[in-house]
């Protein structure tokens, strides 16, 4: 059983260490397991009148919300979207947050991996998005908050800060399949690709590749993916561009 600690204290504390190293961020809290087959769009109306409900609200997370952000209003608005405290209704619902980073003897990838836990109780994560950025700055930051409060949808965001270039990013799944996300204001569907690569160019603009893949699909290789990635086609031409930011 892992172990559980309230999401807005963890990624604070996070935040003001850099960032989380291990599994990260997990927030539980009461109702029912996330299941993509269960979640038709009447179920979906349900759960957003639940959270209209005031009677159905988790008063004592709100409260304690309230509380996290009182004490770390500067870190929660430093984030794309700044993280106020909203009530919403009861729910069970793990979420998961690890940095992820390739490096090969020519380039450096540093990034983020989002995604949810099978079940509450369950020590495995569906990873919902890869999200990697090209950098030869070793120094460079990643910082990310995932959000469970939009139970049955997953939410993230988070910023990337290199020597010469900064991006934010922000991440949105639906249980009924749909995906987004939004890198300095550029929009993926996630429905044709999980994993995405950013390409900084030395003009400040980038270049991008989306790949039909994620670490679902290598049985906890990890390394397997990683290498997968590296001989992508796509890939491996984006890294031989002379305009990629030095």
């Amino acid at each position: 059983m892992k172990t559980t600690q309230a999401i807005l204290i963890s990624c604070a504390i996070g935040f003001l260490f850099s960032s989380c190293r291990e599994k990260t961020h997990t927030d539980i809290r009461s109702a029912s397991k996330t299941d993509s087959n269960k979640w038709s769009i009447e179920k979906l109306r349900d759960k957003a009148t639940q959270h209209l409900d005031s009677s159905q609200w988790d008063s004592e997370l709100f409260r304690q919300d309230i509380e996290t952000y009182t004490k770390y209003a500067d870190i929660f608005q430093s984030y794309p979207l700044n993280k106020s405290p909203f009530p919403v209704a009861g729910y069970d619902y793990a979420v998961s947050s690890r940095p992820f980073v390739i490096e090969t003897e020519t380039a450096l990838f540093k990034g983020i991996r989002i995604g949810e836990y099978e079940s509450p109780e369950s020590e495995k994560i569906i990873d919902k998005l890869t999200l990697l950025i090209l950098t030869n700055d070793e120094n460079s930051e990643e910082n990310s908050l995932v959000e469970s409060r939009n139970y049955p949808y997953l939410t993230a965001q988070g910023t990337f800060n290199g020597k010469d270039h900064e991006y934010d990013w922000v991440f949105t799944a639906s249980p009924d399949g749909f995906s987004t996300l939004l890198v300095n204001m550029k929009l993926f569907d996630l429905r044709f690709g999980e994993t995405i690569l950013i390409f900084p160019q030395a003009d400040q603009s980038f270049f991008y590749e989306q790949v039909k893949d994620s670490p679902n699909n290598y049985g906890g290789n990890i390394e397997e993916f990683k290498k997968k990635l590296m001989n992508n086609p796509n890939v491996k031409n984006r890294l031989k561009s002379e305009t990629n930011s030095k």
